[in-house]
Parts: C-alpha cells; structure tokens; sequence
C-alpha cells in the first residue's frame, strides 16, 4: 500500500516501478501507463495518465510517474489501482493492482 496525504499536488507525485515478471515482456515496446483507479468505498472510478520515464527504461523495466493535480486526492480514501500498459498497435496489458491511502 502507498501513502499520500489528502490535498497532495505536484511536485508530489505517484511513481510506480514496473518490471515484466512472469510475462517476459518487452517494456520497451510500451508506449503510455495508465494508472485507473476505483474508490473502494464509493466505487467511483478515473484514470489518471502516467509519464513514462525514458531515461531508466528498459526491456527489463520501467518507471511511470503520475504528478498529483489539485483535486486529485482531496479527501481521505482508499483507491484500488491497477496500471495498464499500452503497447501501440499490440494491445493492451494489466499488471497487478495495489492500493493507495489517501490520509487526512
């Protein structure tokens, strides 16, 4: 579970670090990260498009990074998020979902 105070904005951000595991696939071939997420209390969802960092990707591994926007997190809560990788013309992959805290 990761930790963000409620009213959080940039330069905080949510970085997430994504490796293939067990799918042996090739992250350079991902094009965009998208971070949905549901309220786990109200069931409200969004998705939120996360930046990938060009500079430490590699086959092996990639960094995406969502910087908190005003209203993005205004009050406590607890998200669901599950980051799905964009391949361009091949699809689309889920990787495996946590949770963010929002704290009061």
């Amino acid at each position: 579970m990761i930790t963000v105070y409620s009213g959080a904005q940039s330069p905080e951000a949510l970085s997430v670090i994504i490796t293939p595991g067990a799918s042996n696939l090739d992250l350079a071939g991902v094009t965009r990260v998208d971070l949905h997420l549901r309220n786990t209390q109200t069931n409200e969802t969004k998705t939120w498009a996360a930046t990938i960092d060009e500079g430490t990707r590699s086959s092996a591994q990639l960094t995406a990074t969502y910087p908190f926007q005003q209203g993005d997190v205004p009050n406590a809560a607890v998200f669901r998020v599950m980051p799905y990788l964009i391949l361009g013309t091949n699809g689309t992959r889920r990787c495996l979902p946590f949770n963010l805290q929002v704290l009061e």
